[in-house]
């Protein structure tokens, strides 16, 4: 036998993560075109007087606009001010009809505030005087922005920024200048969320491109992702919420239970149980309440009313399994009965409960076991096997994990 040899690597293979990332709720594209007179501030419109007089015309004029930066970087480069794009705090929500249908929309007004550098210049190409006028617009757009989102989840960013100018080249009466802006700009509407992801972790390739050193780097690890985060999904979810179910309700008790003899019960039964909503066993729930009509409560002489609620307090995964289109959930755990008689005393108690969705609409069936700690049965519903539960009153889905999209070829 070889000995091992070399280090041993640590699997990196895909597998479940958490990540924190920025949702893009809705983007959008837009321009808008402004034409704006511009009154030359006091010192300019006399030089531009002077050089009139003087007849150092025709006179030109130049519109210089701030590097905006395009769509890379994401970050927007520093304009001094000189272009902004700002949301307003404001955020108006309507009922609008998109595509048909009528939508929750929100409102969102964005200012746009430029400040060109403009230089006016003599038939020399002389500069006659330079200033930064201020130029404001604003433009109305309909986002996903739903609540609680404010001003905050939108950002606007300035993608290209054009500038020209229109003037009268003699001076004569005035300069009568116009600046005409293009503003092309993006509005993305974004909140924090937290997703579970199939990925695996990347690690930095080597230096093979530079030169080459001496140096010696450590190996690179992550740390192991605790066991107990993220939880599982489950295979299958189910909702119940019944009726009390009266008839044929094959219900059993262990003798032991109860000082006195049993008499024959005639029984109601009703299930209400969510499992394993979303996909995700955290927050499932599980009350079984019996009702026995032959002795009513605190009133029987030598028998009990066995009559009880059964409310579970560990739920456990659960499984599903489909056979000929019919499918089972089982999932067991442990609770407490309450019995009604007040002789009887409450007890811990552990369960098995099955949910069979029928085909179609076809009516659905449970059945549901209660054990002493040791296993031995207490109270047995054995209904699986009839259908007697309204098609709608009882529900079980299968659930799409991670192992079943490792399974799919069609991904790879």
């Amino acid at each position: 036998m070889k000995p091992i040899r070399g280090s041993q690597l640590t699997p990196n293979n895909v597998q479940e993560e958490c990540i924190r990332v920025p949702k893009v709720y809705d983007w959008v594209f837009d321009a808008i075109t402004t034409d704006t007179g511009i009154v030359l501030p006091d010192e300019c419109a006399a030089a531009v007087d002077l050089a009139v007089a003087e007849g150092r015309t025709p006179l030109d004029v130049t519109c210089e606009v701030p590097d905006v930066g395009g769509f890379f970087p994401l970050d927007p480069p520093d304009t001094d001010g000189n272009a902004l794009c700002t949301v307003s705090s404001r955020i108006e929500r309507r009922e609008i009809v998109v595509n048909g249908t009528p939508r929750e929309i929100a409102i969102v007004k964005v200012i746009f505030t430029i400040r060109p550098l403009i230089t006016i210049l003599d038939s020399e190409g002389a500069v006659i005087c330079s200033f930064r006028p201020t130029i404001s617009e604003s433009r109305r757009l309909a986002v996903c922005a739903p609540e609680p989102f404010t001003s905050d989840n939108v950002f606007c960013r300035i993608i290209s920024l054009n500038c020209d100018t229109n003037f009268i080249e003699t001076g004569i009466p005035d300069l009568g200048l116009q600046v005409m802006l293009d503003i092309c700009f993006e509005v993305q509407v974004e909140a924090e969320v937290k997703l579970e992801v199939l990925a695996k972790f990347c690690f930095p390739r080597e230096n093979d491109i530079e030169i080459p050193t001496a140096g010696v780097c450590p190996p690179f690890e992550w740390p192991e992702q605790c066991n107990f985060f993220p939880r599982d999904n489950c295979d299958c979810q189910a909702f119940v919420d019944t009726d009390p179910i009266t008839g044929l309700v094959p219900i059993t008790f262990d003798a032991s239970l109860f000082d006195a003899p049993l008499a024959a019960g005639s029984y109601t039964t009703e299930l209400n149980a969510e499992i394993c909503d979303n996909c995700t066993l955290a927050g499932s729930t599980l009350q079984w309440i019996v009702e026995d009509f032959v002795i009513p409560t605190g009133t029987g002489t030598g028998t009990v009313d066995q009559s009880f609620t059964f409310t579970a307090e560990e739920i456990g995964m659960p499984e599903c399994t489909e056979v000929l289109g019919i499918t089972t959930m089982t999932v067991e755990g442990a609770g407490t009965v309450n019995f009604a008689d007040p002789g009887v005393a409450d007890r811990t108690v552990l369960f098995t409960l099955t949910l069979v969705e029928n085909i179609g609409s076809l009516d659905d069936a449970y059945a549901i076991t209660l054990t002493d700690l040791a296993g031995a049965p207490l109270v047995t519903f054995a209904g699986a096997g009839v259908g007697f539960v309204p098609d709608e009153d009882l529900v079980v889905q299968d659930c799409v994990t991670f192992p079943n999209l490792l399974g799919d070829t069609t991904l790879l």
